[in-house]
């Protein structure tokens, strides 16, 4: 006479559905990490409790609907030209660029601006509003 259990419960997991989990999450972080684009270099001050660079600003270049240098409207086609020759009447230190941009403007001006500087090897300071003298 055989009193076992018929039935028996299985006590094993089905891992196919979490393998399959698994392998979507690595595709999913493969693809993200590829599109994700490399920023700017941002060279950030730091704070010394002297003298800030706000003092020896030489450059101020407003970027919004049209451009001005130093307070002076210009077109856009000439701001290279112009930041040029009048960095070159500046020393090597005193090469500072302070941008002034209007949150109308689209990031990609901004970015081609602190670009130019990066080549011609300026020190660039961002933001929002006009020093004032």
């Amino acid at each position: 006479m055989n009193l076992g259990q018929r039935n028996k419960v299985n006590v094993n997991g089905n891992m196919s559905s979490m393998t399959d989990l698994v392998f979507l999450l690595l595709i999913f972080f493969v693809i993200l990490s590829t599109l994700a684009s490399k920023g700017v270099n941002v060279d950030l001050p730091s704070s010394q409790g002297v003298v800030s660079k706000a003092t020896q600003l030489q450059l101020q270049i407003a970027v919004g609907p049209e451009y001005s240098l130093d307070k002076v409207s210009i077109a856009k086609e000439d701001v290279a030209a112009k930041l040029q020759s009048e960095m070159l009447k500046l020393s090597e230190k005193d090469r500072i660029l302070y941008l002034v941009v209007d949150k109308n403007v689209p990031t990609g001006e901004t970015v081609e601006m602190i670009g130019m500087a990066k080549e011609n090897k300026w020190q660039v300071m961002l933001g929002s509003s006009p020093i004032k003298e």
